[in-house]
């Protein structure tokens, strides 16, 4: 039983990933969409415009948008403790203390439809 709990672990970190990597080309995609729809001498600043609102809206989200969705804080202000918080590890879900799946993977995953 410990043996398919490691195997699903692993399996399920790993599909949030490549599901995650997957879903970021799309941004990649826009982006080019977005850079051939305007004249060539503004493509440098649409693809720099694109890569900073990018950066902004996952900070924005690591510090607010994740908490709200999972949890944490007081339930007025959202807390930080994914800052400073423990990943779930596989030794962890091997005793119960935590899901199927890295949270790290999770945040990955749920940040790149930002």
């Amino acid at each position: 039983m410990e043996q398919l709990t490691e195997l699903a672990y692993a399996l399920d970190t790993f599909y949030f990933l490549v599901s995650g990597a997957l879903v970021m080309w799309m941004a990649a995609g826009f982006a080019m969409l977005e850079s051939g729809l305007v004249r060539a001498k503004n493509t440098a600043e649409i693809l720099t415009k694109n890569v900073a609102l990018y950066a902004v809206a996952s900070i924005m989200y690591l510090l607010c948008g994740y908490q709200i969705m999972y949890g944490g804080g007081s339930g007025v202000l959202p807390g930080l403790g994914f800052l400073i918080g423990a990943d779930n590890s596989p030794e962890a879900v091997l005793a119960g203390e935590g899901g199927y799946y890295s949270n790290l993977s999770d945040f990955f995953f749920q940040v790149v439809f930002v």
